[in-house]
């Protein structure tokens, strides 16, 4: 009975210096949840509201927005995930509720994490082969369709292995108690449980840190090409009103660029991939008058949804090559940091999270289209209740 009680008294005593540990933890990591919350708050706000507007209410014939529901969807549960983590992380970092729930969530970070980058990379293919070659091959509906789920497959693919090799990291924590500094066994949710050694999870990791600089190189390798077209078109120097002006001057040259900005306004801004046609279009076209009013909107339209994928893959690469260099660093230096020291590093360390977070706020600054449906369903909505009001107003005076 006596080692009994012994026994209950130190199993009592380790849970409340774990309980204790984990405050003083999250008391130096308050900044950082804070920020994590309003992050969850606009993120879930924003994925919501783009996947609604664009799969009920915004009509995509053509298919150049067929990859922003997808991508709102994989947002959304990225958000809730790396938030979840994240939070239970600093919080609870030292007392961690459930094996199972680490498990999921770390599956989910890598699973939405890679679908994200790797849609983004299939959009910058897209925009490449709509812009830089609009007469070859173009991503149908069809092969998007085919993408989204080798995609899917792929990366539940290389997130699977977490289900097994994620688990409660056993390892110790200093506790300071008055003039004692004591050595506190503890478990901490992590990706690798310390079970499988180095051999194991090694090459995993690495392989995962390879396949995520590959995608951002090749991202950017494609819309390199892409923002180079964009910019001459949007150029005050490369417009159709300049090019007809040069003409009415005596200026007859016709140059490869003049060809492609011309390709890009008449025949990539309208995003109707013609398949088949493998010629240019012919010197002549550049002597065209200045477009229409309806004509130069329209294009202005496209322009910027060019735009817009252009800025939501510079988010993305900046904000995934922040946190796989802070991680590396980390990795090669392990430095311990403590303080608003360890606040700005996991900042800089979860900074990919802007990437799930950011895109909805692109849309409503680009998509005039997105702009304009929501202000509709916003004032629809609004006037909805406001008859409602009236209606249940009128029938309590009546009675």
């Amino acid at each position: 009975t006596k080692q009994t009680r012994t026994h209950n008294n130190m199993a009592s005593t380790s849970i409340e210096d774990k309980v204790r540990l984990s405050e003083e933890y999250s008391e130096q990591l308050l900044p950082n949840t804070v920020t994590h919350l309003i992050e969850l708050a606009f993120g879930v706000f924003g994925n919501t509201i783009v996947l609604v507007m664009y799969s009920r209410y915004i009509a995509d014939k053509s298919g150049t927005r067929y990859f922003i529901p997808i991508l709102a969807l994989v947002d959304l549960i990225g958000c809730l995930s790396n938030v979840t983590q994240f939070h239970l992380d600093n919080t609870m970092r030292f007392v961690y509720p459930s094996i199972h729930l680490c498990k999921t969530t770390s599956f989910l970070m890598i699973m939405s994490g890679g679908f994200s980058a790797h849609l983004i990379l299939t959009i910058a293919l897209q925009r490449y082969l709509m812009i830089c070659r609009p007469f070859g091959q173009q991503l149908t509906l069809w092969y998007c369709r085919l993408a989204v789920g080798i995609i899917f497959l792929f990366s539940s693919g290389y997130a699977a292995p977490v289900l097994k090799f994620g688990g409660l990291y056993q390892t110790t924590e200093k506790l300071n108690t008055g003039n004692e500094t004591r050595n506190i066994s503890v478990s901490i949710c992590h990706f690798d449980d310390g079970s499988h050694g180095s051999g194991v999870m090694v090459p995993y990791f690495g392989t995962l840190l390879l396949i995520s600089f590959i995608n951002i190189i090749v991202t950017s390798g494609l819309y390199i090409p892409v923002t180079k077209t964009i910019y001459r078109t949007l150029s005050p120097f490369n417009g159709p009103s300049y090019r007809a002006s040069r003409v009415v001057d005596g200026d007859t040259r016709v140059t490869s660029r003049d060809t492609q900005s011309s390709s890009v306004e008449k025949i990539i801004m309208s995003e109707i991939p013609r398949q088949g046609s493998s010629s240019r279009p012919s010197c002549s076209s550049e002597r065209s008058l200045p477009a229409t009013p309806e004509t130069s909107r329209e294009q202005k339209a496209r322009k910027k949804i060019s735009v817009m994928f252009m800025v939501i893959i510079i988010v993305y690469v900046v904000s995934y090559l922040t946190s796989l260099v802070t991680q590396i660093h980390s990795f090669v230096t392990r430095i311990h940091v403590t303080g608003y020291r360890l606040n700005i590093y996991f900042f800089c360390l979860r900074f990919n999270l802007l990437n799930h977070i950011a895109n909805p706020y692109i849309y409503w600054f680009y998509d005039t289209k997105f702009r304009k449906e929501l202000r509709k369903f916003c004032c629809g909505t609004s006037r909805k209740y406001s008859m409602q009001a009236r209606r249940g107003h009128y029938l309590v005076n009546n009675n």
